[in-house]
């Protein structure tokens, strides 16, 4: 790992917290995510085409500009690495967005043919909704780039879950090949009605139980949120005379989409990339303090990621912590949230437990720690995997690159 990319500076913006320190510290007091109803009654949840209304974790600052907000958290993340707003101007910089950004709602389009004639248009709040110049993804390009006066306009990804974790993997492949110094991964997660009708079609919000691995989740806890991660090569950190931080190495491997329900297929690729993973970091699961894995409840993923994880263990003691049914499962973006919590895992040499909210399913439950506060370790690797709907699947080994643990 000659030229290792290096976690520089993180923020993030979530319904569970406003900030890094803020996460930790939540997930510390065992703090729940506040949920609350997408729809504004049982009613028009029905008319939609659902039995009963469904749960999401919303920003409570919604009237917040997201390009004010973005812009936030990019100066935070230099200013945790030191560095300022002229250094994204440079030729070895690669900037990424990720998520689901502006859009229009579906659901504004169906209340104006359900509730409307054509010459209301201009008399209907919902109707203005639907105007061209709410579906603005690409004007957070524009607006980044000339702000922080970027060579090259920021490409937005979208890969379902794994949007921003894909970013990271593209960005640790530059580095480590020589070609890049710097990589800003933004993600920007918004929910609209239309995400809500895709996660019922994909069954992922069948009960109302949310919990990694449990046996009687059937479901998502859908939040919206906000967060921006900076990679830097150890050789520029070495020109700046910054020591320490967090390394990482990743894999990816691609499985087709239509068989990214196929459990059993699923759990075989998993295992491929977690093993690639960390062989080409040379870390064995003695070596890591814990696996950080996808889990966000939803039946068919959890259950091929618990086959896969204890196939890898195969009855090794290696701690597995899922946190998407306390902060929620911010889609796009949930990579970087756990590769923030990864962080703290191995800087401070300890382990939050999340809060649990059933029972585990059998393949996992003698891994998974649950409610337990906080646990030290003395290890200096974790692993974490995404995986999406798209069949992307993607391991990164975390590595405390501090000389003093």
């Amino acid at each position: 790992m000659d030229n290792a990319a290096i976690i520089s500076g993180y923020s993030v913006h979530l319904p569970f917290a406003k900030n890094g320190s803020e996460l930790i510290n939540n997930l510390k007091q065992g703090h729940q995510v506040n949920k609350t109803f997408w729809f504004k009654s049982d009613e028009e949840a029905r008319k939609c085409g659902f039995g009963i209304n469904k749960r999401v974790a919303r920003l409570e600052d919604e009237n917040d500009s997201a390009f004010e907000l973005i812009y936030r958290l990019i100066d935070d993340v230099l200013a945790q690495a030191m560095l300022d707003k002229h250094c994204l101007s440079g030729d070895n910089v690669r900037v990424y967005l990720t998520g689901l950004g502006p859009r229009v709602d579906a659901l504004d389009f169906k209340c104006f043919y359900d509730m409307n004639d054509i010459d209301d248009v201009e008399l209907t709040t919902s109707a203005q909704n639907l105007h061209a110049s709410k579906m603005s993804q690409e004007q957070l390009a524009h607006n980044i780039a000339d702000k922080y006066c970027l060579k090259y306009l920021p490409p937005n990804m979208h890969c379902t879950s794994n949007s921003s974790l894909a970013a990271v993997h593209l960005g640790c492949q530059a580095i480590e090949k020589g070609d890049i110094d710097l990589v800003m991964v933004i993600n920007c997660s918004k929910i609209k009605s239309q995400d809500i009708w895709f996660l019922q079609s994909q069954s992922m919000l069948d009960s109302d139980v949310v919990q990694p691995f449990g046996e009687n989740s059937k479901s998502v806890l859908f939040a919206e949120g906000f967060n921006a991660i900076l990679l830097e090569s150890s050789t520029h950190r070495d020109a700046r005379q910054v020591t320490g931080g967090i390394r990482i190495k990743s894999a990816y491997t691609q499985i087709s989409a239509n068989r990214s329900n196929d459990a059993a297929h699923l759990s075989v690729n998993m295992l491929k990339v977690m093993n690639q993973v960390m062989s080409d970091a040379s870390v064995t699961c003695d070596d890591i303090c814990a696996i950080i894995p996808h889990g966000n409840g939803s039946e068919v993923s959890d259950k091929a990621e618990a086959k896969a994880i204890s196939m890898l263990l195969n009855e090794q003691s290696v701690p597995v912590l899922a946190y998407k049914g306390q902060i929620g499962y911010t889609t796009t973006g949930s990579g970087v949230v756990d590769l923030v919590i990864g962080c703290h895992s191995l800087l401070h040499g300890e382990l939050i437990s999340p809060v649990g909210n059933d029972e585990i399913i059998k393949d996992i439950a003698p891994y998974l720690l649950v409610d337990q506060g906080t646990v030290k370790h003395d290890k200096k690797h974790l692993l974490k995997v995404g995986i999406g709907i798209d069949g992307s699947i993607i391991g990164v080994v975390m590595s405390d690159n501090n000389s003093g643990r």
